[in-house]
């Protein structure tokens, strides 16, 4: 008798997980998409600390401002995966920023608020995940 109310404890809690793993793309992109966010706003902070300068842009925003996070995949396909970065038009000064070239020194800003990014990243997935799975009756 015993070893029924087990297996029916296993049986449930299986069932459980399989529902809580089973997340639409939709579902998948939210969590994604919180740790793009969080992660662009890492790299946000990191550019302003070591590349910003307080001057009129025009049109043309500062490299700290031309930073996104988007629900989509690279070609801007909506698959559950999340990207962030910088904009297409200012990449290319970011990579000249991080990687240095031959009359600038390389300081990793890039690198180095993405290593920062990795935690604050993993947070905002579990807190988007637990929001999710509160959404869909489990605890």
């Amino acid at each position: 008798m015993a070893d029924n109310d087990l297996d029916e404890q296993f049986k449930s809690w299986y069932e459980n997980v399989v529902k809580t793993s089973q997340l639409t793309i939709k579902e998948q992109a939210q969590i994604t998409k919180a740790a793009a966010d969080a992660g662009a706003e890492v790299l946000k902070k990191e550019t302003r600390e070591k590349h910003y300068r307080d001057r009129k842009t025009g049109s043309d925003p500062h490299l700290a401002d031309s930073i996104y996070a988007e629900a989509k995949n690279v070609d801007g396909n909506s698959d559950g995966t999340s990207i962030m970065g910088f904009d297409t038009k200012k990449f290319y000064i970011a990579r000249f920023l991080n990687d240095g070239t031959k009359h600038n020194k390389a300081d990793h800003f890039v690198d180095i608020a993405r290593e920062d990014a990795k935690v604050t990243a993993m947070e905002a997935e579990k807190k988007a995940f637990q929001e999710i799975i509160k959404e869909k009756g489990f605890s």
